[in-house]
């Protein structure tokens, strides 16, 4: 089952893909936010062309675990998203996959390429925390 993974911003969006074996994370592409209908259109489009099984949004945390104040607007577009697919979605932690995702990119690196690459991130520690769960 291939997973997107979703590192949502009011400005943008960055997501990233799992191989179908769930091994390997890619950053893919920035969907420009104008407003939360045509970005989950656009979103939803991409899983279709990618044959997705599973959305996976980051949800943000302060490094104490507490949910950070912009969780609940990430929720807020994660729903408008479940409610317009039969494709589950499911939250994991975040907490500083942005920084990690532009430690990876070279100095001067396009704000549109650290945002799929936040994604990957995020992806890769979810691949590798259910890779780590009993079965």
């Amino acid at each position: 089952m291939r997973i997107l993974a979703i590192d949502f911003g009011e400005k943008r969006i960055g997501l990233a893909t799992s191989d179908a074996t769930g091994t390997l994370a890619t950053p893919r592409r920035t969907v420009r936010r104008s407003d939360d209908l045509r970005a989950v259109g656009e979103i939803l489009g991409f899983c279709r062309e990618e044959e997705i099984g599973l959305l996976l949004v980051g949800l943000p945390r302060s490094p104490e675990g507490v949910e950070s104040p912009f969780a609940e607007r990430v929720r807020s577009f994660a729903g408008k998203l479940a409610s317009r697919t039969a494709i589950p979605v499911r939250f994991h932690e975040e907490t500083l996959t942005s920084d990690e995702a532009a430690r990876r990119l070279p100095p001067g690196t396009d704000r549109e390429d650290l945002d799929p690459m936040a994604a990957a991130v995020l992806l890769e520690d979810y691949l590798q925390h259910e890779s780590e769960s009993p079965a």
